[in-house]
Formats: structure tokens, C-alpha cells, sequence
């Protein structure tokens, strides 16, 4: 009985035509905002939960989102690493 049930077909609109003008601007290599980083949405990173309540409260308290405190905590340990002589690449 299914089978002879038949959807019909939408009635779509011609999309309407619209000119669009290039807009050319010139800005100076020094006046030039840098390229924001890339980031990658989620990491999938485990932990306990006490862990990850501590993280967001901490977060919270400074004010800044956890993946701010995330990047802030890595480049911390990245530089104490740097300054005991270990080379990360």
C-alpha cells in the first residue's frame, strides 16, 4: 500500500538575478589584521569529572573560556619545559 503513495514535486521559484560589484581595497601591509588561528573544534581529551568541574570553575573565575585557559595552560608548560632544556616540536 505504501508504494503507491507518491510525493509531489515542489514548486521551487526561479532565484532572483542579482549583480554583485567587486570591491577592491587597498590596505597596507602593516595596517593588515593577522590571519586568527585555526582551531580545531574538539579534542575529545578525557578526564574525570572533578577535573572538568574544576577546569570550567577555574575558567570561570578568570573570566575566560576553556579552551582560552586550555591554550593558556599548554603554552605555560610549553615554556617550563623550554626553560629546563627539553626540545618539543
Amino acid at each position: 500500500m505504501l508504494s503507491l503513495l507518491k510525493r509531489k514535486p515542489k514548486f521551487e521559484a526561479p532565484a532572483p538575478v542579482i549583480e554583485i560589484e567587486p570591491v577592491v581595497e587597498t590596505v597596507a601591509l602593516a595596517e593588515a589584521e593577522p590571519e586568527p588561528v585555526r582551531r580545531i573544534k574538539q579534542q575529545n581529551i578525557k578526564a574525570s569529572e572533578d577535573c572538568c568541574a574544576t577546569f570550567a570553575a577555574i575558567a570561570k573565575a578568570q573570566g575566560i573560556t576553556k579552551s582560552e585557559l586550555f591554550e593558556d595552560m599548554v603554552a605555560a608548560r610549553l615554556e617550563e619545559l623550554q626553560r629546563q632544556g627539553v626540545r618539543v616540536e
